[in-house]
């Protein structure tokens, strides 16, 4: 099986709630070995989907076409993950409880957001990074001294003034499994005209039987979730979206009309070919709201081919990400010295041996992610 037709495969084993039908066809392509074990497992994994695939095939009686050994490890990966989760769900809590005492309401965002808003059918399925909160704008820099208060600490280094950037430096602590990031504004600041915390502040949402707990409202979290894996982290121009993202989009639009989405959004053209790109991995057809249109019947036809031809889509994938860092990161960062000047932050940045480290580092990173994959 091509890698495109086991992505597309891999996709629709997440929907068989909605097609319990495709429960004959995942037998059948397994017995015949059509669909080779090991590369199913691998994109699962690659893709952040193992535990919602192994919470779907339990619930429709599917675990038995795995090897005993096969079905043992994907347990266990669903099980580490759902006690990671919960863990991380604790360590919500104290986070909450510290910032409620000092009257500071925090709105958490993405994946967090989700797990606490029942987005998910199990707190196992999905499986989350880090802890993404939203502070207001007087409260931003408070909320990060009261989570230092519990013990949580910082690597990074800041060579630009924190009071106008998108969120604070990471902070972790040792005993917890998720590290923290504290947002200023939801999004990139080229994407938040619009998208803005005043925004989602207004038409924030309350989590059912909890206090002072909130998330964006379906809305938002799916404008969030557009603007994450197709602007900001470039899926769009990469013609490549995590599937878990996806899947994200997909259990979020069962509880919106995405015409609303469509109207709220600020790139309606590229949040249009989104939605229809995510009906179509998921085999869903097309949403009666939205016609089909020739810019997302070109993003599907790109992303297809991309999907057959994955040493040439790392060639493509990197050209972007030299361009993004070489000319378009450069001149943003010479322009904002300019209107801002901050020579100071400047110069602190460029005489720092542990900047040269850390762009060395994440060079080697991507290089590794991008070229050297086997």
């Amino acid at each position: 099986m091509k890698h495109k037709d086991l992505f597309y495969f891999t996709s629709r084993c997440l929907t068989l709630d909605k097609h319990p039908y495709f429960r004959e066809t995942i037998i059948s392509r397994f017995s015949s070995g059509e669909v080779n074990l090991d590369d199913f497992i691998f994109l699962c994994s690659n893709q952040l989907v193992l535990p919602a695939i192994y919470l779907h095939f339990k619930k429709h009686n599917l675990l038995d076409i795995f090897p005993v050994d096969y079905r043992e490890h994907i347990a266990a990966i669903y099980l580490h993950n759902k006690k990671r989760n919960l863990d991380i769900l604790r360590q919500i809590d104290e986070i909450n409880l510290k910032l409620s005492d000092k009257n500071i309401t925090p709105i958490y965002l993405k994946g967090t957001a989700n797990l606490l808003d029942n987005v998910y059918s199990n707190v196992g399925e999905r499986m989350i990074g880090d802890i993404d909160l939203l502070a207001q704008e007087k409260d931003y820099l408070k909320s990060a001294e009261l989570i230092m208060q519990l013990g949580y600490k910082t690597n990074g280094k800041a060579y630009y003034d924190l009071t106008k950037a998108k969120h604070y430096l990471r902070l972790y602590r040792s005993d917890v499994p998720a590290d923290i990031e504290i947002h200023r504004i939801p999004v990139n600041i080229e994407y938040s005209k619009q998208f803005n915390s005043e925004l989602i502040f207004q038409n924030k949402k309350q989590i059912a039987d909890k206090v002072n707990y909130f998330v964006p409202s379906d809305e938002h979290k799916a404008i969030h979730n557009f603007i994450h894996a197709q602007l900001s982290n470039l899926g769009y121009g990469f013609k490549q979206t995590p599937l878990r993202d996806l899947y994200d989009m997909y259990l979020l639009s069962k509880r919106i009309e995405t015409t609303s989405l469509i109207r709220q959004a600020e790139e309606k053209r590229k949040i249009t070919t989104y939605l229809i790109f995510t009906m179509h991995i998921f085999g869903i057809g097309t949403i009666l709201e939205i016609k089909e249109n020739r810019a997302s019947r070109l993003y599907i036809k790109i992303h297809d081919w991309f999907l057959n031809h994955p040493k040439i889509h790392r060639w493509h994938i990197l050209s972007i990400k030299l361009f993004e860092v070489l000319f378009i990161r450069f001149f943003r960062g010479v322009r904002n010295i300019f209107i801002t000047k901050s020579w100071g932050s400047f110069f602190k940045q460029i005489t720092d041996p542990g900047w040269y480290k850390m762009i060395i580092y994440r060079v080697r990173n991507f290089y590794g992610n991008y070229i050297s994959r086997k």
